[in-house]
């Protein structure tokens, strides 16, 4: 019996300790890292349809990773394919061109060097030396003829190449279009579309960063000189049974407004103004499912 009030007592003083903590009482309500991002779309084609949906709630996504794809994309994907193979063609093509020409010099100036050096080491008879000599100057015009034609040639197979690499590209900015990508990591929070449905109003899904978890407080204009950046927070929800939540104010807003969250106590007057705290939680992972949800926050001073 004595064991009891004596845990009774304990009980009753801790809860006396905690009340009587110098703090500065207040709403919030619980967002994640980044902004929360809505995924819209939009079709080249026309009204935007959903074929494939490539996550679900909950998953966490890495930025530029795909999300969804638009009806269209298997005609768009053959198209960069086709383009692809053109661009290829057009490079090999390049290449052998370039090269047979590049040889072509290359024999030539083979054939006159050989011819040289008969002249310079055989010494032929007067007239084979002279049908050698008269070839010489035929080979010379022709090489560099053939030289002078190399680079008009190189010019015009890349620009050729050019013209391929563009289409290609341009192909490649086609398919992009009907695939969605996250524009940043983080989790999918909700998703509202689905495979072969026309993309709602609120758009295919949403994404949030949630590693970081913070609260997004309302203090009432005559408490906010009370607190400073760096002060120790604590916090309760209805959906954690009663678990604190403990954190660091890490910015004050420099402006006043209207608060927007209603007290749970019905006597409360909700037209008050108010400065925006933000608050950042020590155990993100605890409240990630619980973005939006509202909270009683304690600002210690």
């Amino acid at each position: 019996m004595k064991k009891y009030i004596f845990a009774i007592t304990s009980l009753l003083l801790s809860f006396s300790a905690y009340a009587e903590i110098d703090a500065v009482a207040c709403r919030g309500k619980i967002v994640p890292g980044s902004q929360i991002l809505r995924l819209a779309a939009s079709s080249p084609s026309g009204t935007a349809i959903l074929q494939n949906v490539c996550v679900k709630q909950g998953d966490v996504v890495n930025q530029n990773q795909l999300v969804a794809e638009l009806k269209g994309i298997d005609q768009a994907t053959a198209s960069e394919s086709r383009a692809k193979a053109a661009l290829d063609r057009a490079k090999s093509l390049c290449d052998l061109k370039v090269l047979q020409q590049e040889n072509l010099i290359k024999d030539m100036q083979g054939t006159y060097d050989q011819n040289a050096n008969v002249i310079a080491k055989k010494d032929p008879p007067r007239r084979e030396r002279e049908q050698i000599e008269y070839d010489q100057e035929s080979i010379a015009r022709r090489i560099a003829q053939e030289e002078a034609i190399l680079p008009l040639l190189k010019s015009s197979e890349l620009a050729m190449l050019e013209e391929a690499k563009a289409a290609y590209e341009e192909a490649q900015a086609h398919t992009k279009e009907f695939k969605i990508s996250a524009p940043i990591s983080g989790e999918i929070i909700a998703v509202h579309s689905k495979v072969g449905e026309a993309v709602s109003p609120d758009g295919i899904c949403e994404l949030a960063d949630t590693n970081t978890m913070f609260i997004e407080a309302e203090v009432y204009e005559s408490d906010i000189t009370k607190i400073k950046v760096g002060a120790t927070v604590q916090a309760k929800s209805d959906a954690l049974s009663g678990e604190v939540l403990t954190g660091t104010v890490i910015e004050i807003s420099p402006s006043v407004r209207s608060n927007k969250m209603v007290s749970t106590n019905p006597s409360d007057f909700t037209n008050m103004r108010v400065v925006l705290v933000k608050i950042k939680l020590d155990n993100p992972e605890k409240v990630k499912n619980l973005i939006g949800s509202q909270v009683d926050v304690r600002i210690l001073k």
